[in-house]
């Protein structure tokens, strides 16, 4: 109930339009009503007529018009002629009547249409939004996959979801009118009408229930498959180079068939649900059938009013039935609106504060006593301290899982501190709005993201309005703008997803020239030449080291011959910082863990280079 009544705040926005739709469905209910009356009007008519000519009199016949007990108006017939005329004004008006009602369904379906789409793109735009504003903590647990999902497989139920909203509210007022004309033809009838639908209410109730629970199952298999399908897709070639295609069709095969039987399962209880309806309300129909025809014979219902109630109540059965299917069915697409909801209230990052604009000038950089834990009682990082001056240069070294990684991650704030505090140039970073902070800060990671879209794009991305000169102006520092114009279409070359059309140092060069061209005061790199070829590496590091002059700059070091002339080294094992100083005052200290680093990476470099 609170998902429903969370989703009609979203109808509310749009009310007028919402009035709108429901004026209109009154007024088609209305037409009906009118048609049923004067098809009902025109059988007694026609039965008076029968009954004059079969016993040979003149035809002579009075049309009362009453509403609400008053009569309005009446006309008299005399002969064929007129007769005829009246069957024809009665063929007219019917036809009239069909023609308000299909103008107001046109109206209907548009303005509720409307509403549906309109709810639903800012449904899109808000999940993305979020997404967009979660701490970088929620995706180190959340599967991609499933963050997909919620967008997309969750989002098209959720279109299920206003859908049967619109028409619940629609068969609401069918009904309401419906049952308030029936009322005025026979009030004992409509009461009992009433009861008997009462009791298919629980009935749908019940199948409601059943539905909902299956169907919490099935939007879980939903996120299932979306995560794996993300997962084996990105990971397509270590899939092939294991020759696991096998393996991880059969995983995929159960993932597919789990979701078949949940599905199964709802289309089973939707399967029941349908007939018993039919059966009740014909059997229902078929019931009241009996009863007006039993009160017509015994002269407490004329031919008029029985013919009247029948067409109702038929008017009357179909709204009801779709009412009962209606809120079943509702019961499993709300299942995905609570999900949406779920990802929508998630704490969010705060991009901005009230707080002046704070700018980097000097790009000081001070730890006082941090730790951080990703897990209770897993210290990543213990009680850090030291302090940078503005455009030094410091290498992190240490073994894996030493929080190098986790050290650089802090100063950005994609993590907070568990303890202690950050300051640049003597201000708290907790007290800096994201904006602020990480607008002066550029990334260089290891394994370059690339957008899909051009060269140009993706270096723009660094400062959006940077003109096609700063950008390109931006390249040749970097070293990329020769292999650029090599391409045939130069800086509009498309790079394909995740940069995929480039080679690995073609890469690593469009993001140097990316981070050029934000010019950043603080800069972090995890070391980017690891994996290249030696021509690739001696671009990049020439690119690297204009970008990193006049900045303070944080690498992430995991080849040690590329940091040795750096103004200071931080060895870090197990989240402390257990030495730091020049590389030449690091290796004086023979027990060192750099100094053991540094003769394991090298031991071997005499014999080598004898090779050589």
């Amino acid at each position: 109930m609170k998902t429903f009544l969370r989703l009609l705040t979203y109808f509310l926005r749009y009310k007028s339009r919402i009035i709108g739709g429901l004026i209109s469905v009154a007024v088609m209910s209305l037409s009906d009503t009118a048609g049923a009356f004067l098809i009902a009007r025109l059988v007694n008519v026609l039965q008076q007529i029968s009954d004059l000519v079969r016993r040979g009199e003149e035809i002579l016949v009075e049309v009362p018009f009453e509403a609400l007990g008053r009569m309005l108006y009446s006309i008299n017939i005399r002969g064929y002629d007129e007769s005829f005329q009246l069957i024809v004004t009665f063929a007219i008006a019917i036809v009239v009547l069909i023609i308000v009602k299909v103008v107001f369904v046109y109206i209907r379906e548009y303005l509720m249409s409307s509403v549906q789409q309109k709810i639903l793109m800012r449904f899109r735009i808000e999940l993305f939004d979020t997404v967009l504003v979660l701490p970088v903590r929620y995706f180190d647990s959340e599967k991609t996959g499933r963050i997909m999902s919620r967008i997309t497989n969750d989002v098209n139920a959720l279109e299920q979801s206003l859908y049967l909203m619109v028409e619940i509210a629609q068969n609401v007022v069918y009904t309401l009118i419906f049952a308030t004309a029936l009322l005025y033809t026979n009030w004992q009838l409509t009461l009992f009408t009433i009861f008997i639908f009462a009791i298919s209410g629980i009935i749908s109730r019940k199948f409601g229930d059943r539905i909902r629970t299956h169907s919490h199952f099935l939007t879980n298999t939903l996120a299932d498959i979306s995560s794996f399908l993300q997962e084996k897709i990105n990971a397509i070639r270590i899939v092939k180079s294991f020759t696991r295609e096998e393996h991880e069709r059969q995983s995929f095969r159960k993932k597919v068939e789990t979701n078949y039987h949940h599905s199964m399962k709802i289309v089973r209880t939707m399967a029941y649900l349908s007939p018993t309806n039919e059966l009740f309300n014909t059997t229902v129909t078929s019931l009241l059938v009996v009863f007006t025809g039993y009160l017509f014979i015994q002269g407490s219902m004329t031919i008029e009013a029985m013919v009247y109630f029948l067409l109702l109540m038929i008017s009357l059965a179909k709204p009801v039935k779709a009412l009962g299917e209606g809120v079943a069915r509702l019961q499993k697409t709300l299942v995905s609106a609570q999900y949406i909801f779920e990802l929508l209230d998630l704490e969010k990052e705060k991009l901005t504060t009230a707080a002046p604009r704070v700018e980097i000038r000097r790009g000081d950089v001070e730890f006082r006593s941090v730790s951080f834990s990703y897990a209770p009682e897993i210290p990543a990082l213990e009680n850090v301290s030291f302090s940078v001056r503005g455009g030094e240069k410091i290498a992190l070294v240490g073994p894996s899982g030493s929080g190098k990684t986790t050290l650089i991650n802090l100063i950005p704030r994609f993590y907070n501190p568990t303890s202690g505090g950050i300051l640049i140039d003597w201000i708290d970073t907790s007290v800096m709005s994201l904006l602020d902070l990480r607008s002066q800060i550029g990334i260089v990671p290891q394994d370059v993201m690339l957008f899909s879209g051009t060269v140009l794009d993706n270096i723009r991305y660094g400062r959006l309005e940077a003109t096609e000169g700063e950008v390109k102006e931006a390249a040749k520092q970097a070293n990329s703008h020769e292999f650029i114009q090599r391409f045939e279409r130069g800086y509009d070359t498309e790079v394909g997803e995740r940069g995929v059309q480039l080679s690995g140092g073609q890469r690593q060069r469009i993001a140097i020239a990316r981070a050029i061209l934000r010019n950043p005061k603080i800069l972090l790199l995890d070391e980017a030449t690891s994996a290249l070829d030696s021509e690739s590496e001696q671009m990049v590091q020439e690119a690297l080291g204009r970008l990193m002059q006049g900045r303070t700059t944080f690498i992430i070091a995991h080849r040690l011959s590329t940091i040795q002339h750096c103004d200071r080294i931080f060895v870090l094992e197990r989240g402390k910082l257990i030495e730091q100083g020049k590389h030449e005052e690091l290796l004086r200290n023979g027990n060192g863990l750099y100094k053991r680093l540094y003769s394991l990476q090298f031991q071997d470099e005499p014999e080598a280079a004898r090779e050589t």
